[in-house]
C-alpha cells in the first residue's frame, strides 16, 4: 500500500512540474513572436510602444510564472501594433 501511495505521490509531482514546463513553454513561445514583431521595419512609434509596452508585462509576467498574463499582454499589444497573432 505504501509503494503505490508513494507512486501516486511521484506521478503528481512529475505531472505539476511538467505542466509549470509546458506554461514557460507557452509564454517563451509568444514572446519569440514578440521579439519578431519587435524587428518588423517601418513600424509607427505608436505601433512600436504598444510592442514594448507588451514586453515589460510580458517579462514581468514571465518571471512569476504566469503564462495568461504574459499570452495575454503580448495578444494586446501585437492586436494594437497590427500585427496578427500566430
Amino acid at each position: 500500500m505504501l509503494n503505490h501511495t508513494l507512486k501516486i505521490a511521484l506521478v503528481s509531482v512529475i505531472a505539476g512540474l511538467a505542466a509549470t514546463g509546458i506554461a514557460l513553454a507557452d509564454c517563451e513561445s509568444d514572446m519569440n513572436q514578440l521579439e519578431k514583431a519587435l524587428q518588423t521595419p517601418n513600424l509607427t512609434p505608436a505601433a512600436k510602444a504598444a510592442l514594448d509596452e507588451a514586453k515589460t508585462k510580458s517579462v514581468a509576467a514571465l518571471k512569476k510564472d504566469d503564462d495568461a498574463t504574459c499570452h495575454k499582454a503580448i495578444e494586446t499589444g501585437l492586436k494594437k501594433a497590427g500585427i496578427p497573432m500566430q
